[in-house]
């Protein structure tokens, strides 16, 4: 890399958008060249010691010399910026890659929430009207069993075993089954005065 397309590359580093394992490689490319900027000022001092180089050769060296060392000097500056600017960009990344995560999930809870409210408050009233109803036959059947069955005529099950295509609630003492209706709850999707904030079961 030329020195030029190297200072280009560091100016740009401190421009908004620059990332940071382009920063993290510039560090890299900028230490090296103080490195070699200060062998050369070293070797380019040597040089200018020689007493038995003439006046002009030693000039030229010493010029050598104070260039190389001012390019490391600035190169070993620029390490030190970059190395500043490395943590500001990656604070930023950071912050940015939370703000992603951030935004995604307020859309999807968004999203949610009006699904929810679309969705819960007129399917929980149905379901809890249904259950009650259920309740009430329930209580019928078992009257019905209880006092007498007609002739030619076996003991109804209830409506949840028949749909849900059980016989019983239990087999062999284990249970076979939940009862939606005894272990159902229900919340109301809006607190209304004085509500137990239930919708079903009725008596909580």
């Amino acid at each position: 890399m030329s020195e030029g397309d190297l200072d280009a590359r560091i100016r740009a580093a401190f421009d908004d958008g620059a990332p940071s394992q382009a920063i993290m490689d510039l560090i890299g490319a900028a230490d090296a060249a103080a490195q070699a900027a200060g062998s050369e000022a070293e070797a380019a001092r040597a040089r200018a010691l020689d007493p038995t180089l003439a006046s002009e050769v030693v000039s030229a060296a010493r010029r050598r010399m104070e260039d190389s060392a001012f390019e490391r000097d600035r190169m070993a500056t620029a390490v030190e910026q970059l190395r500043a600017r490395l943590f500001v960009v990656k604070a930023d990344e950071e912050d940015a890659r939370r703000l992603r995560l951030y935004d995604d999930a307020k859309a999807e809870r968004d999203r949610l929430a009006a699904e929810l409210r679309d969705f819960y408050p007129d399917v929980a009233e149905r379901l809890a009207e249904l259950l009650a109803r259920i309740v009430a036959n329930d209580e019928a059947i078992e009257r019905s069993n209880a006092r007498g069955l007609p002739r030619e005529r076996g003991r109804l099950l209830c409506a949840e075993l028949t749909a849900r295509n059980l016989t019983g609630w239990v087999w062999n003492s284990q249970p076979l089954a939940r009862r939606l209706t005894d272990e159902l709850l229900l919340p109301a999707f809006e607190l209304r005065p004085g509500s137990d904030g239930y919708l079903w079961p009725r008596w909580r």
